[in-house]
């Protein structure tokens, strides 16, 4: 848990385009739906011009796969899109963006605590979403960044903060990534956000499964 969707998705989508840019660097398009929420195609967009990328709509969701090619790095979307309340096949799609050698960012802000979520079965390689919503932790709550362990350690995140240093009260100058998802903090945690937060989750203990 740390800082705000927006951020976290800043973190993984500049994690995910520094990946290709590694890997395959004649990758430079980000893929996304026209109807997605706003705030992920500025980020997208932002991210872009820094990384010579361009970012690519696609009007209709079952037009998502064909705009999958060998130029496509990422594919970012919202597993529910806030407009139509519809809810993306996680699965099917990652595996689009797989078969076409893309990494798969989704935003969980209209899923997680709504619907089940299956990041790791369903072949996700980066994904954030905020605590205020279905998660219960009101305004102000912060945002979760999840990152597959076959990622977590390849790069630095580029918002490189003393509390995702490996030893942050070591004060050293130099910046040493922490191992694992630990290095995607960045700053002090809001501690009371924090709290509140945590009894919103207790309810999701306490609940019985879906069926019973």
């Amino acid at each position: 848990m740390a800082d705000s969707t927006s951020v976290n998705l800043f973190k993984v989508l500049a994690a995910a385009l520094d990946l290709q840019r590694q890997d395959a660097p004649q990758r430079t398009v980000i893929v996304s739906e026209r109807s997605n929420f706003p705030t992920d195609l500025y980020i997208a967009e932002s991210l872009g011009r820094q990384h010579g990328c361009r970012l690519h709509l696609v009007d209709a969701p079952e037009d998502i796969p064909a705009a999958l090619g060998a130029d496509t790095a990422v594919l970012m979307l919202t597993q529910v899109n806030y407009r139509a309340g519809r809810l993306h096949d996680m699965a099917a799609l990652s595996a689009s963006a797989h078969a076409a050698g893309a990494l798969a960012v989704w935003d969980l802000a209209h899923s997680a605590g709504a619907v089940p979520v299956a990041l790791n079965a369903d072949g996700a390689d980066f994904s954030v979403g905020c605590g205020y919503k279905y998660l219960n932790g009101g305004p102000g709550a912060p945002a979760f960044v999840w990152v597959h362990p076959k990622h977590a350690d390849r790069f630095w995140q580029p918002l490189a903060g003393w509390w995702g240093h490996a030893a942050p009260f070591a004060f050293t100058p130099d910046y040493q990534p922490a191992p694992g998802i630990t290095r995607y903090l960045c700053g002090t945690q809001p501690i009371v956000s924090l709290s509140l937060l945590g009894c919103g989750l207790e309810g999701f203990e306490a609940a019985e499964t879906l069926g019973g």
